[in-house]
């Protein structure tokens, strides 16, 4: 019966301990998961730096379109002989700035819509990071109950081996004292057989013989 109690107290103290380290496995994944968000994160506002790169980019081309149409005018104005062909190089720059305006206010609102879809994902980022360390949280705050409960389990088997071992002792104890008095009762029991089988002549006098 003892030992039977004793390896259940042993069972429950290993269940207890492997959803201990249950929890701790849980943990470290919920730690990978939420670096990895964070990761994500860093990746979006990289983007967002190279869409804000290219728009200033654009920008720049505009304004050497720009440039490049005012010297195509100068031109024109200092040369009355190549006004025809300066004209015509001014139409050209014209067009040349008009697509490079466009090209260049493309560039922006593609850069301003890269830079709303780069901000929008990292707050997605943000918010995950929110959600998984919240979990996390979560999942330590389970792991610290599951460890007290663990650490109770193992108190409350290490008391219940303890009392086991005190009343065997006891037992053992109880025992012994059993044995000296049966031993001390089968002592009187022979005492009196040898008394009761005696010679009924002991104690008589020799005159008595006669």
């Amino acid at each position: 019966m003892f030992l039977g109690a004793r390896r259940r107290l042993e069972r429950a103290a290993q269940e207890a301990q492997a959803r201990a380290e249950a929890a701790t496995a849980a943990q470290a994944a919920a730690e990978a998961s939420a670096s990895e968000a964070g990761q994500r994160a860093e990746q979006a506002a990289a983007r967002a730096e190279l869409a804000e790169t290219e728009r200033e980019e654009a920008i720049a081309r505009a304004g050497e379109a720009e440039r490049e149409r005012e010297l195509a005018l100068a031109q024109a104005r200092d040369s009355e002989v190549g006004r025809e062909a300066a004209e015509r190089e001014t139409e050209r720059a014209r067009e040349a700035a008009e697509r490079a305006e466009e090209q260049a206010a493309a560039a922006v609102r593609q850069a301003d819509q890269a830079e709303i879809s780069a901000r929008d994902a990292v707050d997605r980022a943000e918010q995950q990071v929110r959600s998984e360390r919240a979990e996390l949280e979560r999942e330590r705050h389970e792991e610290r109950e599951a460890r007290e409960a663990a650490e109770l389990e193992r108190d409350g088997a290490q008391a219940a081996l303890e009392a086991e071992q005190r009343l065997r002792a006891q037992l053992e104890a109880d025992l012994k004292s059993a044995q000296r008095r049966v031993e001390g009762a089968e002592k009187a029991r022979d005492a009196v057989i040898e008394a009761r089988e005696r010679p009924a002549t002991r104690g008589r006098t020799p005159r008595d013989k006669r």
